[in-house]
């Protein structure tokens, strides 16, 4: 009996394990697929939860609660040793299978569709673990009469959740600390694969007798994932090449930061093939270009636009993608010293094998300063000299990690690290001559928000709308002559400018410049200038942006990238784009109230179970909203987190392990549960209304070893107090409802009384279905549409009041103990 309890131990904790790395890696994979916005991450989360909760909830009511053995376990964890890497090697190929050209975004719809559809089997198979779980350890444990069946049960589904909740803490551990710098996606689902059959084979060992058929299953599945590790890297690359029919995939690896793809032109005609060979390479970052090298005529401009608003070039940060030519065209400023701050490590290393020499010559300048890092936390803590030109190159504010550079609290931290005729320039998506509504909304929330700290903007109007922008008060007058700047009546600016004296978007005055201070382009010349900074066009879309009434776009606030997502939906589909505009309209006190109206109508009820259902349900939303909130605080405020992600959801995990052990212990001694189970939803109310506050004073920090050391461990604090609160509140619902169920079913026992006992299923399952709606709403509406601030208040709104109803619904009704 002692080697069979804890066989079946180590198995609770292994599917806690495998459900959690799982998880990770589909979230990593779904998101390079979608191109890693929030949107994209909270369908994840959706879909996982609503298919966990489907599958506890189907196996409690499809099998019966007794004759549960270690054979159905087994088999389940079968079904996930081959169903996780059979996913992995689908998302891999879901483009293909789609027919989704080569380059061409995927729209909503099909991200929509394909998600839930891609996490249905091994989400209902994982789900279905804990009722088989916790059925097969009541029977293990013993029971006794009807009573005794049912605390047994209560008992077992209890334990189990903290079976689970340790599982789940060791693999978002391992995953952060091994898997994820280890393995490559593929090997690592075959991996865990392994783990699970093991773990079958030792609960076959003492729990089953004459398994030996399944033994024989489980040993040829084990041997066919081990092969699987082998020819890993095969699959892996034969996926990428389907993925790029037409092209040569060159290399394909997977950083900590995404799967970075270098390709080049193939199988396509002689023509084409020429054509596309003068690109070279290519690299894409989960499916978005990173750079084509070499593209002579975007490094130039990306350059030279900037530069040459400024009345000298000494000094000049560069936040991303400037390795493929933006450096050599940098360069060319005799006098520059040039700071370059590149996320991902092994994006340089890849790419040093392929760019021309030139730029690989560029990249080792001695006065190129190359810095690996996270580019806002760079300009945080810088405390150098100042910089004449900051040139942001990241691309659109799609994802709630690169909008953090287009926010207020961005553009100020950029004011304080440049000199006083110093200039910021960005790039995002646009239209050349003509901006429909949600372009418009995009374009001027950045616009007047940059316009809050820089209030003199050149716009340079094109497929890509670039702004270069100064907070310089010095005027032009006819005397002023600066180093490197002319004085010709061209340069002279009418008297009613309100420019600062060096910005200027006559063509004539930049190739003037150009000129004198020696420098040689190819194609930003004083041909190429008249057309870019075309009079009338900038004149259109400068008073097309001023009258554009939008939103300021805030860290806390990050409504720019909803407008970003907004934009991709318009272009596959306008009923998505009115469903933007119809959610976006919605105002934060309007949603308030349709959720307490509804809430109230579900929990200030007169039955019972449907009270403490209702109260799990909101429970299980408040909690992953709060490792939302977190997630994403932590994303907006110190920079990309998806390889951190598992650390981050182990924190929460740790808080659920302690919070279900410390009520295990203390749930019988408990005088009045249903007081102490309104005082946790209040509390995880209050929780929510305090975390805006911790975000609001964790801003201020920008000391590097608090923000590489310090800040991630509070952040773990900060998702264990999370999960503390998620831990207590299952079990100690979890027994209100056994002993009301227990009790009732005792009153009016009959002989199909006991298969009417058991709960666990039921409330896993409505604490995944609250996770499933919290994590969607969060994610696709309250998030982007009203800040972080609100969304914590109306789902803290909401748990207080479930706490509420919870006192007031048992006040004159509590079972004896």
């Amino acid at each position: 009996m002692y080697y069979q309890k804890q066989s079946l131990h180590i198995a609770l904790i292994i599917i806690g394990f495998v459900s959690v790395v799982s998880q990770i890696l589909l979230i990593r994979e779904l998101v390079g697929v979608f191109y890693g916005n929030e949107l994209c991450l909270g369908i994840i989360f959706a879909s996982w939860f609503f298919w966990m909760a489907a599958g506890s909830l189907g196996t409690e009511k499809i099998f019966k609660p007794t004759g549960i053995g270690s054979q159905a376990f087994v088999f389940s964890q079968i079904f996930v040793a081959l169903l996780l890497p059979l996913t992995i090697i689908l998302i891999k190929t879901i483009r293909v299978s789609l027919h989704v050209p080569v380059g061409e975004m995927m729209g909503y719809h099909l991200m929509v569709s394909s998600i839930p559809l891609l996490l249905a089997p091994l989400g209902m198979v994982i789900g279905a673990q804990f009722t088989l779980g916790y059925r097969f350890y009541s029977q293990v444990i013993g029971v006794g009469d009807v009573r005794e069946v049912g605390k047994g049960w209560q008992v077992a589904a209890n334990k189990v959740y903290l079976y689970d909740a340790i599982g789940d803490t060791i693999g978002g551990l391992a995953f952060g600390c091994v898997f994820v710098n280890l393995f490559d996606p593929l090997e690592t689902a075959f991996y865990i694969g392994i783990i699970s059959l093991l773990s079958g084979m030792l609960l076959l060992t003492f729990c089953s007798k004459k398994a030996y058929p399944i033994m024989v299953i489980v040993g040829i599945c084990l041997l066919t994932s081990m092969y699987g590790v082998v020819i890993s890297d095969k699959v892996m690359n034969y996926a990428a090449s389907l993925n790029w029919k037409g092209f040569s995939v060159v290399k394909n690896v997977s950083s900590r930061y995404g799967e970075l793809t270098m390709i080049r032109a193939d199988n396509f005609s002689l023509c084409q093939r020429q054509y596309l060979c003068q690109m070279g390479s290519i690299l894409y970052c989960d499916g978005q270009l990173v750079f084509t090298s070499p593209q002579q005529l975007d490094n130039e401009e990306l350059i030279h636009f900037p530069l040459l608003q400024t009345p000298q070039v000494k000094q000049v940060l560069i936040l991303g993608g400037a390795v493929a030519g933006g450096l050599k065209e940098a360069l060319k400023y005799p006098e520059a010293e040039i700071y370059y701050v590149e996320l991902d490590p092994a994006l340089i290393k890849m790419a040093l094998r392929y760019i021309p020499k030139e730029d690989i010559d560029s990249l080792n300048n001695p006065r190129v300063k190359n810095i690996y890092g996270d580019g806002r936390l760079f300009i945080k803590r810088w405390r150098g000299k100042s910089f004449d030109a900051l040139i942001i190159n990241i691309g659109s504010p799609s994802t709630a990690e690169r909008n953090r550079f287009y926010t207020l609290e961005f553009f100020e931290e950029v004011k304080r690290i440049l000199k006083p005729q110093g200039v910021i320039s960005l790039s995002i998506r646009s239209n050349e001559n003509y901006l429909g509504e949600n372009m418009l909304q995009f374009n001027g929330c950045i616009y007047h928000t940059l316009k809050q700290v820089f209030p003199h903007i050149i716009l340079v109007p094109g497929d890509k709308l670039t702004m270069i922008a100064s907070s310089d008060t010095t005027k032009q007058t006819q005397d002023v002559v600066h180093t490197n700047t002319i004085t010709s009546e061209a340069s002279q600016p009418s008297a009613s400018s309100l420019q600062p004296s060096y910005l200027s978007v006559d063509s004539h005055v930049l190739a003037e410049r150009l000129r004198q201070r020696g420098i040689e382009t190819r194609f930003v010349n004083e041909h190429y200038l008249p057309y870019r900074f075309y009079p009338e066009r900038i004149e259109y879309l400068k008073e097309s942006l001023d009258r554009v009434v939008t939103k300021i776009n805030h860290d806390l606030y990050p409504v720019c990238y909803y407008f970003d997502i907004a934009l991709w939906g318009e272009e596959f589909s306008q009923g998505t784009e009115r469903l933007f505009r119809i959610l976006f309209d919605i105002k934060p006190w309007q949603f308030l109230f349709g959720v307490v109206f509804l809430a109230a109508i579900l929990m200030f009820r007169k039955r019972r179970r449907a009270c403490i259902l209702s109260g799990v349900f909101i429970s299980g939303c408040g909690g992953i909203v709060m490792e939302m909130v977190l997630l994403i605080g932590f994303e907006i405020l110190f920079g990309y987190i998806y390889h951190l992600i598992g650390l981050i959801i182990a924190g929460f995990m740790v808080g659920i392990a302690a919070g279900t052990w410390l009520m295990n212990s203390r749930v019988d001694k408990i005088k009045n549960r249903v007081l102490s189970y309104s005082l946790l939803q209040t509390t995880m109310a209050m929780y929510l209304f305090l975390t805006p506050v911790i975000f609001i004073g964790l801003r201020l920090i920008s000391d590097k070893s608090l923000v590489q050391g310090c800040i991630p461990v509070l952040f773990f604090m900060l998702t264990a107090l999370a999960g503390a609160l998620v831990g207590l509140i299952f079990p100690l619902a979890n027994r209100i409802y056994s002993d009301r169920v227990r009790y009732s079913s005792y009153s009016s026992y009959s002989s199909s009384a006991a298969e009417t006992l058991p709960s666990g299923g039921i409330m896993y399952a409505m604490d995944m279905g609250g996770a499933c709606v919290g994590s969607l709403i969060a994610a696709v509406l309250t998030i982007p549409v009203f800040g972080i601030t609100w969304t914590c208040v109306i789902f803290g709104v909401l748990n207080l009041l479930a706490g509420v109803s919870q006192s007031c619904s048992f006040s004159n009704d509590q079972p004896s103990s």
